[in-house]
């Protein structure tokens, strides 16, 4: 009996400093009222109350106000104290309560922007993760009435939209997926950036089926987005699945017809079509190289200065004057006429190849310095289609050039 009434009245002894905490506030006087409440919550059969935890989140939210406690976030202790209120009892002061976890959840978010702007996105996506918090109590209907809901309700969904970049940013694309999956699926945070987010962090993960499905989603909420376009279109590059990305491609360029980067696409797919790397040249082999000529030209007018554009062109003339050239080495030494008709031939897919080759070498030269990766890959081979025109041509001195170029690159 004892030991009951000693807990009984450290209990009591407790709840002394709530209410001494509550007049302290009435009286402005702040830093008595946080002095008390500190002693009240040390008790753990005081901590949970509600009268307590009520009273924890007026005096916090109060010191917010002052300058000497403001570096400290008092804001987020008066939230953790009303979010524990809400759930050991709903209905207790509901609207002064609602009162001071929306003054919290306006600091969470406001303090999560400055820390998503200095690009701190762990501290960003845990003030979002709060704000949040207290956007979905009560199952979210907690603000059902409030008159400012649709307010809030963006609020959340943007403070979301931050937790999502900021896990992709730091390419945590596991934990970004399920966040995009909820930006995407939200009307208030739905685009096409955090569609192409989610297709990238799919890819990030090796999960083609999921990429492309997002792809398909995000395509049918904004079919003029070229972002999301391009990203269909490599899917069906990296597929092979080719008749499926002519279609495509020849949809966009009629959606699109100024589009370069479709023209060029569309051009490199009709050729790869023509030329199987296994098994015969199709039946409709000319009328593919000749749809690929037509789209190679519309996309060097859009970008006349793509030294890959040019060089792609150039090759594509090259190449057919070697499959030429091989006809000629085997040509027999009595069909002279055969033999000048195809060099005819090949000389001139020469000369249409020469301006193409020429102007990617130039484009190349002036960042030659710079270059790496695909760019040099692609100038290097410039490079030597020259060589070889050149020596074909009897350009010997420009070939001497050209040679001595390619071999500085080795």
């Amino acid at each position: 009996m004892i030991a009951i009434l000693g807990l009984s009245l450290q209990g009591m002894s407790q709840e002394k400093y709530v209410v001494s905490a509550g007049v302290s506030l009435n009286n402005n006087n702040l830093d008595e009222a946080k002095e008390n409440i500190d002693k009240a919550m040390q008790s753990a059969d005081t901590r949970e109350k509600p009268k307590a935890l009520f009273v924890r989140g007026e005096v916090y939210t109060q010191l917010q106000g002052l300058e000497k406690y403001r570096k400290d976030n008092p804001y987020k202790d008066a939230a953790q104290a009303l979010m524990k209120l809400v759930e050991v009892k709903p209905e207790y002061e509901k609207d002064a309560t609602d009162g001071m976890l929306l003054f919290c959840a306006n600091y969470y978010y406001n303090d999560g922007v400055r820390a998503y702007g200095d690009k701190k996105y762990e501290e960003a996506a845990e003030l979002m993760k709060n704000m949040i918090r207290i956007h979905d109590l009560s199952n979210g209907k907690r603000f059902e009435t409030f008159a400012r809901k649709k307010n809030f309700d963006t609020m959340a969904a943007n403070g979301a939209l931050i937790m999502a970049n900021s896990a992709y940013l730091q390419k945590k694309y596991e934990d970004a997926v399920p966040m995009f999956i909820k930006v995407v699926g939200n009307p208030i945070t739905q685009s096409s950036n955090a569609f192409e987010c989610l297709v990238d962090c799919y890819n990030n993960l090796k999960d083609t089926k999921n990429a492309y499905a997002t792809i398909e989603q995000g395509r049918a909420a904004f079919p003029n987005d070229v972002a999301l376009r391009n990203s269909e279109l490599n899917y069906f590059i990296t597929q092979g699945k080719q008749d499926e990305l002519v279609k495509k491609l020849e949809d966009a360029a009629n959606a699109d017809p100024n589009n370069p980067d479709i023209q060029f696409n569309l051009a490199t797919t009709y050729l790869s079509m023509a030329n199987p790397k296994e098994g015969p040249k199709p039946a409709n082999y000319d009328e593919l190289n000749r749809k690929s000529e037509a789209a190679f030209q519309n996309g060097l007018k859009g970008q006349p200065d793509n030294m890959v554009f040019n060089y792609n062109f150039g090759a594509f003339y090259f190449n057919q004057a070697k499959e030429v050239n091989d006809q000629m080495n085997a040509t027999p030494d009595n069909e002279v006429k055969k033999y000048d008709d195809l060099k005819v031939k090949r000389d001139g897919l020469f000369e249409k190849a020469l301006p193409y080759l020429e102007k990617s070498y130039t484009l190349g030269q002036a960042n030659e310095s710079k270059m790496k990766g695909e760019d040099l890959n692609t100038y290097r081979s410039t490079l030597s289609a020259l060589k070889n025109i050149y020596l074909i041509q009897g350009k010997n001195d420009k070939a001497t050039e050209i040679g001595k170029k390619y071999d500085a690159l080795k």
